[in-house]
């Protein structure tokens, strides 16, 4: 087993109900209100690029370190603490709150791994759902059959090589904080 194939011998896909509080939800839906958003870009072939076709949400994007730990202290407790080989290392300072409205969605894809100095890699997506009121846009993971339905304060961590989308929002608004897992 090496970085960056699934590690067999984990959870593929996992949630934990109340990582982020209600206030924390509200402040970070404020966040995303109060800030210059841009339309996500996929990294395509070439790096970041606008494939509306793939991928028509919109989204802040800041570094944070010490935010990002704080976030994985709120699911420690169901880390694992090695993965493919490699020791947990902290929180991504790359935070992302994504806003999916009606019609919106982001399309099948893997999640690239992140390499950062001193082998440090990422290997787990943390998603934070921050509402739910909203119809459609539950995450979907069709290789495995599961499909996740979003819920306030939920956290949704799974190994970044399978194969997901987050399906469209059929009304209301949807909003997500999203970094991921380090290991080394």
């Amino acid at each position: 087993m090496y970085a960056g194939h699934l590690d067999l011998t984990q959870r593929l896909v996992w949630t934990v109900d109340d990582a982020l509080s209600p206030a924390d939800c509200r402040s970070y839906i404020q966040r995303m209100r109060r800030d210059q958003a841009e339309i996500a870009p996929i990294v395509g072939h070439h790096g970041p690029e606008v494939d509306l076709e793939v991928r028509n949400n919109t989204r802040v994007m800041w570094d944070d370190e010490a935010e990002a730990n704080a976030l994985l202290a709120r699911v420690a407790r169901e880390v694992p603490e090695q993965l493919s080989g490699l020791t947990l290392h902290g929180g991504n300072p790359r935070l992302r709150l994504y806003r999916y409205g009606p019609g919106e969605r982001h399309g099948a894809h893997w999640d690239t791994v992140v390499e950062l100095p001193g082998g440090v890699r990422s290997l787990l997506t943390l998603v934070f759902y921050l509402n739910d009121e909203f119809e459609g846009g539950e995450t979907d993971f069709p290789e495995l059959s599961q499909r996740v339905k979003p819920r306030a304060g939920r956290a949704l961590l799974f190994q970044h090589r399978i194969l997901h989308e987050a399906s469209e929002v059929t009304t209301g608004e949807k909003f997500v904080l999203r970094t991921d897992i380090l290991y080394r």
